[in-house]
């Protein structure tokens, strides 16, 4: 579990989103969850795109990997 980091996350209007970093594949997810609807995404980012996917995840919900 140390390969997996938190580098963000919040909780607010129902919805639940984490930025996640792992080290060992050196790749970062944003996972987001909407406990209204039940909604459940994992969007693969880079790092140039982290902090905006994460601010709207369910804007790039259409990228959401089930493989991730």
């Amino acid at each position: 579990m140390r390969d997996v980091v938190d580098l963000a996350s919040r909780h607010g209007g129902g919805i639940e989103v984490a930025l996640i970093w792992d080290r060992r594949k050196q790749t970062l997810v944003v996972f987001a969850h909407d406990d209204r609807t039940g909604e459940e995404v994992a969007i693969p980012v880079d790092g140039a795109e982290a902090s905006e996917v994460y601010r709207h995840p369910f804007a790039y919900a259409h990228r959401s990997s089930a493989d991730v």
